[in-house]
């Protein structure tokens, strides 16, 4: 099974990508595209390009920003047009550093972003994200 991979506004992109892979590995997921986005647009239309592929999508970035370019206010903007609910999305903790993850499920998808930071990304692949991962990916 493979996922996709979306940078916005992310820093670090070559150690988060080998981080993110090395946790993936351990779970025998791969990927099939990595891109970047550097627009609140450009990510809605590399989300909808990613799950037509897949039903697993990482964001990385856009965490530490704020305002109407800030990841948690475009997610917010754009998922509130959807069935998501409130149930339906979890706050990832981050023990290590002051962003927090964001874990995003609508049936058998699934948004899961994260800062751009490779030691706390490595941080929140806890074994309840990985427990979800593996449902949605029938691993």
């Amino acid at each position: 099974m493979k996922c996709d991979l979306i940078f916005y506004l992310a820093r670090r992109t070559s150690y988060c990508e080998k981080a993110l892979k090395k946790q993936l590995e351990e779970l025998s997921l791969g990927l099939n595209t990595v891109t970047a986005s550097t627009t609140p647009v450009m990510l809605g239309e590399k989300l909808v390009e990613s799950f037509g592929r897949c039903n697993l999508v990482f964001i990385i970035g856009g965490l530490g920003f704020t305002g109407r370019n800030g990841l948690s206010d475009v997610l917010s903007k754009a998922l509130s047009a959807t069935k998501v609910t409130i149930a339906d999305t979890w706050k990832l903790r981050n023990n290590i550093g002051k962003q927090y993850g964001y874990m995003i499920r609508c049936g058998r998808q699934m948004i899961i972003a994260l800062p751009d930071k490779p030691e706390e990304l490595r941080e929140m692949f806890t074994p309840a994200l990985i427990s979800c991962i593996k449902d949605v990916c029938n691993v």
